[in-house]
């Protein structure tokens, strides 16, 4: 029996509760954070390249969501920031941090460890 508290005790926390990503940038709504801009007084318009995308285990984003920014997924022309040969999609600029999926995702596991847990309990007791 102590063995068993044992191991529920490091699986609990084994996980990594404060691995979570964070990124800055233009939030759009493929829940991707696009990071790389080119400003020109003031004024920034994100890069289709590098962006960051939610990690597994993780359901969304959170941050502030009022600042409107734009990513073009074309080539930036820097002298005036236009975007040229492709299109320009609105988002939310700001910082955003990765949210944990609930643990409703992981039902089907914790039923089925209390399932065994329940087998094996039931095959030690003798029956007589």
């Amino acid at each position: 029996m102590k063995c068993i508290r044992v191991l529920i005790l490091i699986s609990v926390f084994s996980t990594n509760a404060f691995a979570q990503g964070s990124a800055s940038g233009c939030l759009l709504s493929d829940n991707r954070v696009y990071t790389s801009y080119t400003s020109l007084l003031g004024a920034r318009l994100y890069a289709s390249g590098p962006s960051i995308s939610l990690s597994p285990n993780y359901c969304s984003w959170s941050g502030p969501k009022s600042v409107n920014c734009n990513v073009c997924f074309g080539a930036i022309n820097a002298a005036g920031l236009l975007c040229i040969g492709g299109p320009v999609l609105q988002g939310h600029q700001g910082f955003y941090t990765m949210v944990e999926c609930s643990i409703d995702d992981y039902s089907w596991a914790l039923s089925a460890f209390a399932a065994a847990l329940g087998l094996i309990f039931i095959r030690k007791r003798k029956i007589t």
